[in-house]
């Protein structure tokens, strides 16, 4: 397993997770995205200053999901946590690898001292994991996400630096 820049191979295993069930929790809809949608975010996250994503593929470069720092702050020293993985991925480890390379990215290549994320309170399998990396709960801004003509509270959690043991 490891970690490489998106290719536009990696299009359609992007579209198997957005398409998936599990994509409700997101906060975006990534359920409408087309292929078109995706190529092009492929193609200008070669070239993002302010956002990295990385392909998580297996070792024959099988996509597996995209791990990505969004927003990076060079002068604050933060940058937000993404992920998402296709629903085969789930259970094997490639979220956990995925993560922890892309914090290592933040804290030693980067000399970021904080990566945060926030979550849907409804994504209770993303906040586990989330948990059990090391990410701290550190506030809810309530009643703040309409989807679906429903009213969700949105969770934020984040971890330093001085936390991340590996």
């Amino acid at each position: 397993m490891k970690l490489r820049e998106l290719k536009e191979k990696d299009a359609l295993g992007m579209l198997e997770w957005m398409h998936s069930s599990s994509s409700h929790v997101f906060i975006k809809d990534f359920y409408h995205y087309t292929e078109d949608d995706v190529l092009q975010f492929i193609r200008h996250s070669q070239s993002d200053k302010e956002n990295i994503h990385y392909a998580c593929v297996d070792d024959q470069d099988c996509y597996l999901g995209t791990v990505s720092l969004k927003n990076i702050d060079l002068q604050n020293h933060h940058a937000e946590f993404a992920i998402s993985f296709i629903p085969k991925a789930h259970g094997t480890g490639a979220s956990t690898f995925a993560t922890l390379e892309i914090l290592k990215k933040a804290f030693v290549e980067l000399g970021l001292n904080k990566v945060y994320l926030n979550v849907l309170t409804v994504n209770h399998r993303a906040i586990a994991f989330y948990e059990k990396i090391g990410f701290q709960k550190v506030g809810c801004f309530r009643q703040h996400i309409v989807k679906d003509n429903h009213v969700y509270d949105l969770l934020w959690y984040d971890i330093l630096k001085e936390e991340f043991i590996h």
